[in-house]
């Protein structure tokens, strides 16, 4: 082999494994809405708030869909979270905790997804936040349990509030030095 067409082929063989690379990094979401101006909404319920919002791509995600992705209820769950995307196999459907590698978040909040080619469905802003949302809870069927309650504070500042608190804290105490004894 001659000098120059080893060196075409070095160059050849480069510029693959370049494209290569490339192609599993994944492409890079563009034009993508700015959703932090929403305040996350807490305890997002999968069935009664995300659902109704994939209820609307029913028509292009259902029975047989394209991509391969079923969008109805009781069948969208277990086709999105967690599953590779077929559209970009460097990502998954719904990466749970990680919003910006979700490429269903992605492929309807950003006009070139990276994925498919274009956007889809008309989705409100309202309702992408909402998405991310559910996503950053880690993407699950219930949301888990209520919010822990807000503490409640003492007036310590109050003779009688002051005395109540060590009042409580000796018979606390005390419970606990008799059950200590009889062990």
């Amino acid at each position: 082999m001659s000098n120059i067409r080893r060196r075409a082929a070095c160059l050849f063989a480069t510029i693959l494994m370049v494209c290569s690379a490339n192609a599993l990094a994944g492409v890079a979401a563009t034009g993508c809405e700015d959703l932090s101006g929403f305040a996350e909404v807490p305890q997002v319920d999968f069935e009664s708030q995300i659902q109704p919002i994939l209820d609307n791509c029913t028509g292009y995600h259902g029975d047989g869909g394209f991509a391969g992705l079923d969008m109805r209820p009781g069948e969208s769950y277990d086709n999105l979270v967690g599953v590779t995307s077929t559209t970009n196999p460097t990502r998954q459907r719904i990466e749970p905790f990680v919003p910006e590698n979700s490429a269903v978040l992605l492929a309807v909040n950003c006009s070139s997804p990276g994925g498919p080619g274009f956007q889809m469905g008309n989705v409100s802003l309202e309702d992408r936040a909402l998405i991310r949302d559910w996503i950053v809870q880690g993407a699950l069927p219930e949301p888990q349990g209520e919010p822990a309650p807000e503490p409640i504070s003492v007036p310590v500042d109050q003779p009688w509030a002051l005395i109540l608190l060590i009042g409580t804290l000796l018979l606390l105490g005390g419970r606990g030095l008799r059950r200590a004894r009889s062990v």
